[in-house]
């Protein structure tokens, strides 16, 4: 009986440990978190059109909802992953109960209606806050949630993760080069930094930042930025209404006389920004996208009169005509147009 009782302690133990390898993924080093060897797979059934898988990231168990289109006769599809805003990703801020905020369920159809696979991830309730509010706003805590070096590598997870997604019958779910990424307020900041071209990085360069006239360095919990992926990042991205100053994280205010010298923001891929003319955010953003032009990267830049901050999510004709222009620069850099 004894006996019994042993082995059957060690099947409970045994089966969340190996729900926890099924349903997620961490790696042996800070900015790969899958296997090195790309040979961590995950498998769903044919008949999957929602459901959540976690990526560990630096011991925080990251929930990713994927959405998969049906009906649209892929043997592999394209994705987008994206980077919610300040008020987290979850209706009703109850990331228990699984069911994604009404912005995010929008973009959601709209994925669905053009065969574009989902990965919404949730960066925020597994370091303990639902919104981006109160001490989350200012150092040390934002460090926990930082837009410029915690958050990409959430977004770069869930690129793993995409790329070693399989259905049970072995096939790829998604095509590995056509994987986009979409973020709206903080996480438009998140997805300009997952962006960042992390070879071009001055030599001496020291990452710092400030909150409230007080810099902290690496000692006090800043990080370096995310490294691009070894076998390749994003496709490119699409950045709505963010911050570009990053705290000083890239260097001299990109409206400043000095940028072109002293900060060193660029980019790996193309981006689109999608900017209210009325934002509180849009004139330090206008200048980061005037200095990544100078730089000679590929970006575009709409601006939408009559709207502010948190326009895609107002219902105005303004929302739907950018929501429109994604899509179609989504099917242009994910090779959708070309099939």
């Amino acid at each position: 009986m004894k006996l019994f009782h042993q082995i059957l302690q060690f099947f409970k133990l045994l089966i969340p440990l190996c729900l926890v390898v099924f349903y997620s993924s961490c790696g042996k080093d800070d900015t790969t978190f899958l296997s090195k060897t790309g040979n961590t797979e995950t498998f769903i059934s044919l008949s999957t059109s929602d459901t959540i898988l976690y990526a560990v990231v630096d011991n925080a168990k990251v929930p990713v909802y994927l959405s998969i289109p049906k009906e649209c006769g892929n043997k592999d599809y394209p994705a987008v992953v994206v980077l919610h805003g300040s008020d987290g990703m979850w209706k009703n801020n109850n990331p228990e109960g699984g069911i994604m905020s009404g912005q995010n369920t929008e973009w959601r159809k709209l994925f669905d209606d053009n065969c574009i696979i989902g990965a919404y991830v949730d960066s925020y309730s597994p370091r303990g806050t639902k919104e981006r509010t109160g001490k989350w706003t200012t150092a040390p805590d934002n460090f926990k949630i930082s837009s410029q070096f915690v958050r990409p590598r959430d977004a770069n997870a869930a690129l793993s993760l995409l790329r070693n997604l399989k259905f049970n019958d072995g096939s790829k779910v998604v095509r590995s080069k056509d994987v986009g990424l979409l973020g709206f307020s903080d996480g438009a900041s998140a997805v300009a930094a997952t962006l960042y071209n992390s070879k071009s990085t001055p030599p001496d360069w020291e990452w710092t930042q400030k909150f409230n006239e007080k810099e902290y360095d690496t000692s006090s919990g800043v990080r370096n930025p995310a490294d691009i992926p070894v076998d390749g990042g994003f496709a490119g991205g699409v950045f709505y209404y963010g911050g570009s100053g990053g705290y000083d994280y890239w260097g001299s205010n990109p409206c400043s006389e000095n940028a072109l010298n002293n900060n060193v923001y660029n980019i790996y891929a193309p981006m689109l920004y999608q900017i209210p003319a009325d934002g509180y955010l849009t004139e330090n953003t206008i200048c980061s996208f005037n200095l990544l032009k100078s730089r000679g990267t590929q970006v575009e830049m709409n601006i939408y009169e009559g709207v502010g901050h948190g326009f895609d999510f107002d219902h105005l004709e303004q929302s739907y005509i950018a929501r429109n222009s994604t899509i179609n620069w989504f099917k242009n850099i994910l090779n959708i147009n070309s099939l």
